[in-house]
């Protein structure tokens, strides 16, 4: 730590000197802007305009590397999640056709990344998607939309006797997974850039983490929405369900609709009573599926359809769960000390 004094100048302007070592590592010339930045314990930020240009950050991988494809695709796909801006993958001989195809379809998967370049022996990917377009709060409440509609129809295809539906629900949660994967992008690039974390509305790092826990959480709400409609699936062929049945699944999936909904909102606006209040809806949802599972033991005898049917019951009660850690994470964001 160095330490300079203050000076004061006429006409009640302070100034301080910079470090020499620091103007010339950044190649700074007399004249160029400084950006000062007011933090929130106190300090000031000093940074140069003409770094406000983000360097692509590019990752090279070797496909001998990789025994198995699906161990580079998840490679790829991680280091696109963590703010990868190009992605090239080379080879010590020609890449099989195949291979290139497969790679090429992982473009369905990670919202904004194109081929920047393709030769015989690689490939690279570029994502060209512009940081500042997509605020983290407009990802979150997107995604929150996605899952609630998930859950919706899932459930209403049990209640409809629509397999078709059901199809639909798991096809529509490979975007909902795309807009997480986008979101968690979105949370790593602000999380080494105070630049990037001020477009996409993050104020500071422990911001940073709730976003990711609450993105984590949707994801979830996500995958146990798609599992409702898997296991109904499942059914085809068997005895229709009894009206009890299709009530109890209705009225414990409206309680879990109710806390998707509080919970998410409450994050959005950091609203700490609408938190704890699906906090406590809680034991409404548990009483609900414990009624359900009851039923479900009571009525049905066949063994494959009771099984697939608790798995349903299940699945609500974890979205359940999953809506009161997104209230955890609204009270995280909200109940900060401040310096």
């Amino acid at each position: 730590m160095e330490i300079r004094r203050l000076q004061h100048i006429k006409g009640g302007s302070f100034t301080l000197s910079l470090p020499k070592e620091w103007v010339e590592m950044r190649k700074l010339k007399r004249g160029e802007e400084i950006a000062v930045f007011d933090e929130e314990d106190g300090s000031l930020r000093l940074y140069p305009i003409k770094m406000e240009r983000e360097e692509p950050v590019e990752v090279v991988l070797t496909l001998e590397d990789f025994p198995e494809i699906r161990a580079l695709e998840y490679c790829i796909g991680t280091y696109y999640i963590q703010g990868s801006s190009k992605i090239s993958i080379k080879s010590n001989k020609m890449i099989p056709a195949d291979v290139k195809k497969r790679l090429k379809l992982l473009r369905m998967d990670l919202p904004g990344v194109e081929v920047a370049e393709e030769r015989a022996d690689a490939i690279s990917f570029q994502a060209i998607i512009d940081p500042a377009a997509f605020l983290l709060e407009a990802l979150i409440e997107k995604t929150s939309s996605f899952s609630r509609h998930l859950q919706e129809d899932a459930v209403r295809s049990i209640l409809d006797h629509d397999f078709q539906l059901a199809r639909e629900v798991i096809e529509r949660s490979k975007e909902a997974l795309r807009h997480y994967r986008m979101t968690i992008r979105q949370v790593a690039l602000a999380s080494f850039s105070k630049t990037i974390a001020r477009k996409v509305g993050v104020k500071n790092c422990r911001e940073c983490v709730t976003f990711a826990l609450i993105a984590r959480d949707l994801n979830r709400l996500v995958y146990h929405s798609s599992s409702i409609a898997k296991q109904y699936l499942t059914l085809k062929g068997k005895a229709k369900l009894s009206r009890e049945i299709l009530r109890t699944i209705e009225d414990t999936s409206n309680i879990v609709l109710e806390m998707q909904r509080n919970a998410v909102q409450a994050f959005l606006k950091k609203d700490v009573m609408l938190a704890i209040a699906t906090m406590v809806r809680m034991s409404d949802a548990r009483q609900k599926q414990e009624g359900l599972l009851t039923t479900i033991l009571r009525q049905v005898k066949d063994a494959d359809l009771a099984v697939a049917l608790s798995h349903v019951a299940r699945d609500l009660r974890r979205i359940a769960g999953y809506s009161v850690a997104i209230a955890d994470d609204a009270m995280n964001r909200t109940l900060a000390p401040t310096p």
